[in-house]
């Protein structure tokens, strides 16, 4: 209804737009008539000023007026000539008005200033009813000019009745329109009473006619005027039931279903909700302060799971896969509970369901920012980097920096996301791989604009074993061969290397463009001293977790730290010790006579504007 409103609104603009550009039609017809009459006149009076000519050959001048006649259609009202004589008054030259016509030379007062600015001008002017004669539309009035003066003004009266018939000219479809306004009036009084029924019918749909639970429509208006952070969540699904479906019958199964719904709705304090989400699915709130989640939660699976249920007089009992979570205070949207329970509901089945998951020390980033939400964010490029600089511990100045990727967050966008909060969860998806080409050419897009710095880029193995990823990476350094010298590419692994040569073959592809490779977090995870014996690399990143075992076993982990130093120096590796976070840590690493030191003791993750200009 509501674009029916805007047709007919747009129906009246357009039909007013079209009155009005017919008008202009017609008075640029005019302009192109008068423009024709004026050449007509010229070519027949010559060379000769126009006032002397007429003045002194009168048998033309009378041909002229019948000229002028015969250019007279049902349109104009009047056509004649007039010149301004010394005092500055007009006179009429020509008059092509056979009936009463006005004598040579009569004096005529316009009505008009602008007959004056078209004589000064020597530019055609339209002249409006209110401001010419009243039983005229509008005049065009033409200048007829000779060696740069204005001998004489031709006027044209276009009538009131064609005028009028202009605006007429629409007139049905201006009653087509009023009919349709009536008809809207009509409608919005039909769609009154619908949207009074459908209110009725819409109170029947709040309720899951199988089990009496409400439905998720109502979860949905439940929050709507309500805080999510004021109530704590759970999501149960019975295992297998398509088991009892399949054995019993879908009406058997029903009962089963509703059975199950009272007996969880007994389970929990009396003001919570159970909602049937789907299947053999239920979602609950309870308000907080009702009760103690943990205890609430434990009870209602072990509740369920001791419950017997009557099937065709046979006893049957059920398993359940079961999450709950105490919402955080900052929680602000209920969909985002409810997929992160799903989420973890997802993980208790994969590990043989019949399971409980009890979250209660979540932060509101880790439910906000879901699959979905990372999804939505790199579509959007809703994506940066910050740069921490890595110092070289000779000349205690920085040598280059590590580009670290940030999400933006979409209601704050001076707030950055973290990869806590959303790397794990992409990792090994589509979505990794579409944020690491995002990464990628901010990192060029930045050697691009500062030719003095040098950049290091985390790579996951799968990056490089994705082959739309590697044919970017290779593409972008053959095309931009002055900065992939200033490139490094730090590789993260998080599953063992199944093909040594093929891991091999691709670093050498890339160190063929100048680019070095490094291996960060050397010493922890699948990292090992195979990667020393296989694969050429240039640089090693020291685990942070073994850096900063220089505060608890000092002795120990130095001569792990010495062993890694004489071994790069018989490899030709570099070394880089991370997480150097504080000073007594950083002279340590120094004593030690470590290549390179990162960490937050010399600098943060910043916009690399923070530390070039």
């Amino acid at each position: 209804m509501g674009l029916l409103t805007l047709f007919a609104i747009y129906l009246q603009y357009s039909i007013a737009e079209s009155t009005e550009k017919l008008k202009n039609t017609e008075i640029y017809k005019a302009k192109q008539y008068a423009q024709r009459i004026a050449q007509y006149i010229q070519s027949e009076t010559g060379a000769a000023a126009l006032k002397s000519y007429l003045e002194t050959h009168p048998q033309k001048r009378h041909t002229l007026n019948k000229t002028l006649h015969a250019f007279l259609t049902k349109e104009f009202q009047y056509i004649f000539l007039i010149y301004k004589d010394k005092k500055g008054h007009y006179r009429f030259l020509l008059d092509g008005t056979l009936e009463d016509p006005v004598e040579y030379n009569t004096i005529f007062f316009p009505k008009s200033k602008l007959f004056d600015r078209v004589y000064e001008t020597q530019k055609p002017q339209i002249i409006k009813q209110s401001e010419g004669v009243e039983e005229v539309w509008l005049s065009l009035v033409y200048p007829i000019v000779k060696e740069h003066q204005t001998q004489a003004l031709l006027v044209m009266d276009l009538s009131k009745e064609y005028g009028d018939y202009l605006n007429d000219f629409n007139s049905p479809i201006v009653f087509i329109v009023t009919l349709m306004q009536w008809f809207l009036i009509a409608s919005l009084i039909f769609l009154a009473y619908l949207a009074y029924s459908f209110h009725k019918l819409r109170k029947n749909i709040l309720i899951d006619p199988v089990t009496s639970a409400y439905t998720k429509l109502y979860l949905k208006e439940f929050f709507d005027t309500r805080q999510v952070n004021r109530y704590d969540a759970m999501m149960v699904d019975i295992d297998g039931f398509k088991q009892v479906n399949d054995r019993y019958g879908y009406a058997s199964g029903n009962r089963v279903l509703k059975q199950f719904t009272e007996e969880m709705t007994e389970l929990l304090p009396n003001e919570s909700r159970v909602i049937h989400i789907g299947g053999s699915e239920f979602f609950a709130v309870v308000e907080k302060g009702s009760c103690n989640l943990k205890e609430t939660a434990e009870k209602v699976f072990k509740g369920l799971n001791k419950k017997r249920f009557l099937v065709d007089n046979e006893v049957i009992s059920l398993t359940l896969s079961m999450s709950a979570i105490v919402t955080p205070e900052d929680a602000k949207s209920i969909d985002n509970i409810y997929r992160f329970l799903d989420e973890k509901l997802l993980k208790v089945k994969s590990r043989g369901k019949n399971g409980l998951e009890i979250i209660d020390d979540i932060e509101a980033d880790e439910v906000r920012y879901n699959i979905d939400y990372i999804r939505n964010a790199l579509e959007e490029q809703r994506i940066t980097c910050l740069y921490q600089p890595i110092f070289n511990t000779e000349t205690q100045k920085i040598d280059k920096y590590e580009a670290l990727v940030r999400l933006i967050d979409k209601e704050d966008p001076q707030k950055l996301i973290s990869p806590y909060y959303f790397l794990d969860t992409i990792r090994g998806t589509t979505q990794y791989i579409k944020m690491s080409k995002l990464v990628l050419n901010e990192v060029f897009n930045v050697l691009d604009k500062y030719p003095e710095i040098k950049v290091s880029i985390n790579l996951d193995l799968d990056d490089l074993h994705n082959e739309d990823m590697l044919k970017l990476i290779t593409k972008k350094l053959y095309r931009h061969k002055n900065i992939a010298d200033r490139l490094t590419f730090e590789i993260v692994e998080n599953h063992e290397i199944q093909d040594y040569d093929e891991v091999a073959l691709v670093f050498q592809q890339l160190k063929t463009f100048g680019s070095k490779i490094a291996i960060d977090d050397f010493g922890s995870g699948y990292s090992n001293y195979n990667y020393l014996i296989r694969l050429d690399v240039d640089i090693l990143k020291i685990d942070g977790s073994l850096i900063h075992e220089l505060l608890t076993s000092p002795k120990r982990t130095k001569a792990v730290l010495s062993s890694l130093k004489k071994l790069s120096e018989t490899f030709g590796y570099k070394l880089v010790a991370e997480f150097v976070s504080s000073e007594e840590i950083y002279n340590e690493v120094r004593s030690l006579e470590i290549d390179y030191v990162q960490g937050y003791y010399l600098g943060e993750p910043k916009p690399i504007e923070t530390y070039i200009d």
